[in-house]
């Protein structure tokens, strides 16, 4: 069987998630169709990457001396190879043993699919959102709507692969031809929309994005990064600021509307934040915790109207 992957995983400080990521990939029958592993170490401030690469010594690492952005550490990480295929990844992904060949079996089958993902769930077997609506006025009405979240969990229950809109980018397997006519990521988004931003273009440019069920995935979300609140608020800003990065970046006009939009949204769901609270949902800690963060993101987006 021929060797069709190029896998790059995006590392930073992640030393036991990494492991688990490598191990997942390397361990298992998969391993046969992966020509290279590079490992783009983003700058990690611990030893983390010399450890992997000690332990791993089938890897590659492409240690980065300063911060790069998400996208910009996958477009280093994928010229690294050459392969028809390229897997790019979190850190904080576990894949099932099935997973590259059923994305390859797929892509080989429709040449027409730029980019697919697998079903994403959480370590206790949860399902997890694994694609969206692109940022804008579908998306919040999706929100708003519990649309998005239906067709993400009945997806987790129906074994026949669908079209969307964009993949979630924990882990993105992606046609190489496609993704270098587009010239890979936009490199000035930073951690967040980039994978949406990626899926636009595809379809744009005549590429399909498709999400595969039967390539399933544990994905430890946050798993790389730090949540007090702090850091948690820090990190939703820059996920809205990067929705309206996006917005601004393929539908300028719409920007001012969609940035209200998003306002009203979060001001919606802390009504049923409190509702579910109220039902038992939540406990107090989490129903304080995600209310301040509201809050803050409610304040954040009333600065840019």
């Amino acid at each position: 069987m021929h060797t069709a992957v190029d896998v790059v995983i995006i590392h930073h400080n992640t030393l036991e998630l990494t492991r688990r990521c490598i191990a997942s990939l390397l361990e298992s029958p998969q391993r046969q169709l992966i020509a290279s592993i590079t490992l783009v170490d983003n700058a990690s401030s611990d030893s983390s990457a010399e450890i992997l690469a000690a332990q791993y010594p089938a890897i590659t690492v492409r240690r980065l001396e300063r911060p790069h952005s998400y996208a910009a550490a996958c477009n280093i990480g994928a010229l690294a190879g050459s392969a028809q295929y390229v897997l790019l990844s979190n850190s904080d992904v576990e894949f099932d043993p099935n997973v590259l060949q059923v994305c390859l079996t797929h892509m080989e089958r429709f040449p027409h699919v730029g980019v697919c993902a697998g079903n994403q769930r959480y370590p206790d077997q949860r399902p997890q959102r694994s694609w969206g609506y692109f940022p804008g006025w579908v998306e919040i009405a999706a929100t708003i709507g519990g649309i998005e979240f239906l067709h993400n969990w009945r997806g987790h229950r129906q074994r026949q692969w669908r079209a969307v809109p964009y993949c979630d980018g924990a882990a993105l397997f992606c046609r190489r031809s496609a993704y270098e006519q587009l010239g890979g990521m936009d490199e000035r988004f930073s951690f967040f929309a980039e994978d949406a931003d990626l899926c636009y273009r595809m379809w744009r440019h005549g590429w399909h994005c498709h999400f595969l069920p039967d390539a399933s995935i544990v994905h430890h979300r946050g798993g790389t990064r730090r949540r007090t609140f702090e850091q948690a608020i820090a990190s939703e800003r820059r996920n809205i600021a990067a929705k309206l990065q996006f917005v601004r970046t393929h539908r300028p006009r719409s920007e001012h509307a969609v940035a209200l939009g998003y306002w009203l949204a979060l001001q919606l769901g802390s009504v049923f934040d409190r509702i579910r609270y109220s039902m038992g949902a939540y406990s107090r800690h989490e129903w304080e915790f995600r209310a301040r963060i509201r809050r803050e993101l409610v304040s954040f987006l009333a600065e840019r109207l």
